[in-house]
């Protein structure tokens, strides 16, 4: 076999393990979504739709936990810059570094050194909110960030 061929194939394994894993990713995390309850799960799959749609080259970081399933919305290198929670009864929309964004209005909350949330409610429709989609913009801009450029992949970071 030549070696072009051998770098041909080792390039093809390579992507069809790379498209595979992100099948997984979109699986697991629409499956650890479906196992909450149907109006977390709802806020959830509305809140997840809204940030793809807005922020479509982020990655998506799966942190599966006992008690919560947080996914974070990551530019292509890089920690996420926002991320949503489920817990048992309720979903919270993250602004990792929340404590360096103004938010005159107060409607954030948190009084940690560094997060700050929000609840996400019917529909996730407080995403659609022009004051929370401008915090949002203030937090890209501070991080320096792009979640409309990159592959979108689901990366699976830690599974119960």
């Amino acid at each position: 076999m030549s070696r072009h061929r051998q770098w041909v194939d080792s390039r093809m394994i390579a992507m069809t393990a790379k498209k595979k894993s992100v099948e997984d990713g979109e699986l697991y995390l629409k499956n650890a979504i479906a196992r909450y309850n149907p109006e977390v799960a709802e806020i959830a799959r509305s809140g997840l739709k809204k940030m793809r749609k807005r922020y479509p080259g982020a990655r998506v970081l799966v942190y599966d936990r006992r008690q919560s399933l947080p996914f974070g919305f990551a530019p292509a290198e890089g920690g996420a810059i926002f991320s949503i929670v489920l817990y048992p009864r309720w979903a919270r929309f993250f602004f990792l570094e929340g404590v360096v964004i103004e938010d005159p209005e107060k409607r954030l909350e948190g009084a940690g050194s560094q997060v700050r949330s929000i609840r996400l409610d019917e529909d996730a429709a407080v995403l659609d909110d022009p004051y929370i989609r401008g915090l949002m913009a203030q937090a890209l801009k501070v991080a320096g960030a792009d979640l409309k450029r990159g592959s979108g992949e689901v990366v699976l970071k830690s599974v119960i």
